[in-house]
């Protein structure tokens, strides 16, 4: 999903009409921080992310606190995979006091992730790169597409290690998980 845009929840879902979030993600090794922030258009956001318990409704659920300190938005975001790289997302904003309450929701098995997102423009795409707070060797690269076939344009600058796009192992309810990549 694009920052700042908010999908809204429907009561019904129907596989052919919801929304659709359709991206491809790299294992990358982590890059300098002041290096992004150099870059045209970098846009930096902290993220604090948290899984929650799961429902009989076969999506998975999470909550997100987004911004700094002073500036945060909260969103809950329900997602289920549909085909390789491709999710129906349904997200919508919520008060501070919803998301202080879900988080007795949170599933007992997981860790919050911190990370720090970085919106980077590049060749008429959006590169997400994802900072994690537990990792100083890797992180993440996702880009959203119109169609998993669209061609994805990576600049020379980044050391992408692997595309991890549907790789069990690499999804955040993963890391939430380990709070570690995947053994290499």
């Amino acid at each position: 999903m694009l920052p700042g845009r908010i999908r809204p929840m429907t009561g019904g879902i129907n596989l052919h009409t919801e929304p659709r979030e359709i991206e491809r993600k790299f294992l990358i090794a982590r890059p300098d921080a002041s290096f992004l922030h150099t870059l045209p258009g970098c846009q930096a956001t902290e993220i604090t992310q948290t899984y929650l318990i799961q429902k009989d409704t076969g999506f998975g659920r999470r909550i997100r606190k987004r911004g700094a300190p002073g500036n945060w938005n909260y969103t809950y975001t329900q997602k289920k995979k549909i085909s390789f790289g491709e999710r129906i997302e349904l997200e919508h904003e919520i008060s501070e006091i919803e998301y202080t309450a879900l988080l007795k929701e949170a599933d007992p098995h997981c860790h919050q992730i911190h990370k720090t997102r970085f919106c980077i423009p590049y060749q008429n795409q959006l590169l997400e790169i994802d900072l994690y707070a537990f990792s100083q060797e890797f992180a993440t690269l996702e880009i959203e597409l119109p169609s998993i076939t669209t061609p994805v344009m990576l600049p020379d600058w980044l050391n992408i290690i692997e595309d991890v796009t549907d790789q069990k192992g690499y999804s955040n309810f993963a890391l939430s998980i380990r709070l570690s990549f995947p053994v290499r």
